[in-house]
């Protein structure tokens, strides 16, 4: 989390905006919670706008709608706001703040759940770009530790490295080709010290859920692929998929239409849930 890095800087910014909305969306949040944290954003936010060429394009809405949020919220339980400055008074961006929303009275969840399944049997056609987008799009809902989103996507559609992937690879061993094989990685950078080291293990893994029911909703066949490879193929994935070095490879998943109107997959029951739960009383 160096403040010369630019990226670290966003990441910064994105946690204190994160920390703003987690307060107010506490139960009993003491009055004038935040000043020092709204001052700090601001900071880092004129610092960031110094920089040039900025890959986060949302940074300056997420600090008007969190700067907004905050004034009104503030306003409502009669605490101070003078010390923000008079142009964020006048913001009314959406990007963040709080939101309230019904109770959900059911989902159809436990049928998506138990509907998905792994399946290596592919399609020769290709995924196109549209899709894989919705895809990912979809699978961005997933959470993330205070909402930093490290998580990224190397979605490989060219069938050479397709290739190349599942001969390094040897739990591919039998597939048909996908007609993607997603990346999951998480950088590294957007951590801020030792304590954090396995929190790309945790969001990417939540993602990776995510992306396989997002691969599912939109009718296409998936299995997730464990990385759990030498070091010296970490450098030939990163090589191929053009990963930079600041990320940690999480998990592979292939992905592709569907080869017929019915598939294979393994059928092993799961555990008995009692073996696996442990109440606590």
């Amino acid at each position: 989390m160096n403040e010369q890095n630019k990226e670290c800087v966003a990441t910064k910014i994105r946690l204190l905006v994160h920390a703003l909305e987690k307060g107010m969306s506490l139960p009993h949040c003491r009055p004038g919670f935040g000043k020092d944290k709204v001052l700090e954003l601001l900071d880092l936010c004129k610092k960031y706008q110094s920089f040039d060429e900025r890959k986060d394009d949302q940074i300056g809405q997420l600090v008007e709608g969190v700067v907004s949020a905050y004034v009104n919220y503030q306003v409502a339980q009669g605490g101070a706001v003078d010390f923000i400055p008079k142009e964020y008074l006048e913001k009314s961006d959406s990007m963040a703040g709080i939101i309230s929303l019904p109770v959900k009275k059911s989902t159809n969840f436990e049928e998506i759940a138990k509907g998905r399944h792994s399946t290596r049997s592919y399609a020769d056609r290709i995924v196109s770009d549209q899709v894989i987008r919705q895809v990912v799009q979809l699978a961005q809902t997933a959470p993330s530790a205070c909402n930093r989103q490290a998580t990224h996507i190397f979605a490989c559609v060219n069938l050479e490295k397709i290739q190349q992937i599942m001969q390094m690879h040897g739990g591919t061993r039998g597939f048909d080709r996908p007609g993607v094989i997603f990346a999951i990685t998480g950088d590294l950078n957007l951590y801020q010290n030792e304590y954090e080291r396995n929190a790309v293990f945790i969001d990417g893994g939540i993602f990776l859920m995510n992306l396989l029911y997002s691969i599912d909703a939109y009718g296409l066949a998936a299995c997730p692929v464990i990385w759990g490879s030498e070091p010296d193929n970490d450098a030939k994935l990163a090589d191929i998929l053009g990963i930079p070095k600041s990320h940690k490879i999480i998990s592979l998943v292939t992905a592709g239409h569907y080869a017929g109107e019915s598939y294979i997959a393994a059928k092993s029951e799961k555990r008995n849930v009692n073996s696996i739960m442990h109440i606590i009383k």
